[in-house]
């Protein structure tokens, strides 16, 4: 049975023109000329009995049909090119591997490791993307993408890569004895991360007490810069484990209070559902894993 679809040309025209509302932009885009695309869209318009744009002057805008086409083949139109990208590239052990993680995470556990997965795949060339916040993580950019929180990821494949431990440290400079009683450094300034504002009371809260009042300290937006500030001196620290590991094994940071919290909430790995059974992704993915269950 042959089935009642319009070409693909002439849904890639509409589609294009619909997102640019320009036909002259569309056709640039196709590498078609503005005529050429014109006659696919009459076409399509022809096949399904509706007027798609509004033509005014050198400007094009959805009809309401258009609108309502658009709505529902944007998707179809995604999904096939995830569909087409997952076969072309599903057995292909060479070329490029988009990991997605968190500046500070990326450099000091994500990096160190990666000389290890050269081992595993030599003709893979990895490429790192950072963001700031989860809200950052694009699915059409990240291969596999590390994050922190809870689930779930719509859209994403959800694998638990490692627990996280929170401890308090500080600068021997600063403090130089362990106190014993967490509200002690209450009398320190407060070193505070933009995207985990809640570290402080979390830690607190795990000793079955609570902050008397928000901490108060410098603010920062990446966990770089906060544990630099550390190092220097100026305030304490509720920070993951696994990021000051260098500077407590060097001694530019101490613990500076028995407690280690091991919150709810730890770091995930992340698949896009369109790019789940590709071999260099499920095998960079079983990697990964490895590494943070040895991590743990």
């Amino acid at each position: 049975m042959r089935r009642k679809i319009p070409p693909i040309t002439a849904l890639l025209c509409f589609e294009t023109a619909a997102r640019t509302e320009s036909f002259t932009q569309a056709a640039q885009m196709l590498n078609l000329s503005q005529s050429a695309l014109g006659r696919q869209i009459q076409s399509l318009e022809a096949q399904v009995g509706q007027t798609l744009f509004h033509r005014v002057r050198q400007r094009v805008s959805l009809t309401d049909a258009g609108q309502m086409l658009l709505g529902e083949l944007s998707p179809q139109l995604e999904a096939l090119e995830a569909t087409f990208y997952r076969l072309r590239t599903r057995d292909n052990p060479d070329g490029a591997l988009n990991i997605g993680t968190y500046p500070t995470l990326g450099s000091r556990w994500l990096m160190p490791r990666l000389a290890g997965l050269a081992q595993t795949q030599p003709r893979l060339t990895v490429n790192t993307i950072t963001y700031l916040n989860n809200a950052g993580v694009d699915a059409g950019v990240v291969d596999l993408a590390i994050v922190q929180g809870d689930p779930p990821w719509p859209g994403f494949r959800v694998d638990f890569l490692m627990s996280e431990s929170l401890i308090a440290v500080a600068a021997p400079s600063l403090l130089s004895a362990p106190a014993q009683d967490p509200f002690d450094l209450l009398h320190f300034p407060a070193l505070l991360h933009r995207t985990r504002p809640l570290s402080w009371d979390i830690w607190f809260r795990d000793q079955g007490t609570e902050l008397p009042a928000p901490p108060t300290g410098p603010l920062f937006s990446q966990f770089e810069m906060l544990i630099d500030a550390a190092c220097y001196g100026h305030g304490i620290a509720i920070l993951p484990e696994i990021l000051v590991r260098r500077e407590l094994d060097t001694g530019q940071l101490h613990r500076v209070h028995p407690h280690v919290s091991h919150p709810a909430s730890a770091y995930y790995l992340l698949t896009p559902q369109a790019k789940v059974g590709i071999n260099r992704i499920e095998k960079t993915r079983s990697w990964l894993l490895a590494q943070g269950s040895e991590t743990s």
